[in-house]
């Protein structure tokens, strides 16, 4: 159904593009047939559409209906791209609690009179 639908998409567009050349303007179409002359009106001298213009307007009312059909025919029945991953297959769980940090402590004097090592200064974080 698609191809049909596209196929005839394509030929809408070229009759479209052929129709909507050899309409008149307000010097000449891309023919060269028009001008001021009323002799190709649908229904003589009283300003009615001309048969070109009528049938551009089926064409387009046709194009707009297969763009339609095509966009409906070939949209993805998924909302997102995120609906298409697998699942996770091992259930995900929270990170355990960060241990808190002990700051460092200073170890008592030793019995034979030395004195405890300190902790070494830290240096400034550079800026």
């Amino acid at each position: 159904m698609t191809t049909f639908i596209g196929i005839l998409h394509i030929i809408v567009a070229l009759v479209l593009i052929v129709l909507v050349l050899i309409q008149d303007s307000k010097s000449n179409g891309a023919l060269g047939v028009g001008g001021s002359s009323t002799s190709n009106s649908l229904l003589g001298a009283t300003g009615a559409q001309t048969l070109a213009g009528k049938m551009t307007v089926w064409a387009a009312v046709v194009f707009a209906i297969t763009c339609l059909a095509l966009s409906v025919l070939t949209s993805s029945h998924e909302k997102s791209v995120v609906d298409s991953l697998p699942l996770p297959t091992a259930p995900v769980t929270a990170p355990a609690a960060p241990a808190a940090t002990a700051l460092p402590e200073t170890a008592p004097p030793a019995a034979n009179g030395t004195p405890a090592a300190t902790p070494a200064p830290t240096a400034a974080p550079a800026q």
